[in-house]
């Protein structure tokens, strides 16, 4: 069963990064960068509950892994809202 559901978590990994890779046709659409951080969030937040897993891990620990991932998407996405170009 633990292995049928890290299959599928890879599935879901590697659709996801196919889907980005097909979106970078989109150059210079404003859409895209925000749609490409929730994408990545949605696949770090999948690495930390089943590779890492941290799904029934102590709350603290879960919190400062995924607390860090949204962070750092954070501050790309705010960077990226107030740049000029």
């Amino acid at each position: 069963m633990v292995k049928q559901a890290l299959t599928i978590t890879w599935l879901a990994l590697l659709i996801l990064t196919l889907l980005m890779w097909f979106l970078r046709g989109y150059r210079g659409a404003d859409w895209l960068v925000f749609t490409v951080l929730i994408l990545v969030a949605i696949k770090g937040q999948l690495v930390i509950d089943r590779f890492m897993e941290l799904r029934h891990a102590p709350i603290l620990w879960r919190a400062a892994l995924s607390g860090w991932l949204f962070i750092v998407l954070g501050v790309v996405g705010i960077v990226r809202a107030t740049s000029g170009s």
